[in-house]
């Protein structure tokens, strides 16, 4: 059984990303829930599937990154494998200026 533990900052941008989705439609924004939580548990089976987020910031040592699948590829999800799963850290749209997000997060909540 693999486990995926997820930081309190996970909940609150699947929130703003379901607002920001469903403001055009409802049923792809709960698509994308259903897709993000089928991309949590593949990573929690296969935790080296993303690749390796180069950062020089402490806090981000061992972080990874997997685009979500089909339909909602510019979403990244950044996540660190431990021994039995994944912590997902944060989900981030990739056309933000992504080292500036990650430097102003902090994961140990």
């Amino acid at each position: 059984m693999t486990r995926i533990l997820k930081k309190p900052r996970v909940k609150d941008d699947l929130l703003e990303h379901f607002e920001y989705i469903a403001r055009d439609k409802v049923e792809p924004a709960e698509r994308f829930l259903k897709v993000a939580e089928e991309a949590f548990e593949r990573l929690s089976q296969m935790p080296l599937t993303g690749r390796r987020w180069e950062s020089e910031l402490p806090h981000l040592a061992n972080v990874r990154v997997y685009p979500m699948p089909a339909g909602f590829r510019n979403y990244l999800i950044f996540y660190r494998p431990i021994d039995d799963g994944v912590e997902v850290l944060t989900i981030l749209h990739g056309a933000r200026n992504l080292e500036a997000a990650l430097k102003r997060l902090r994961f140990e909540d």
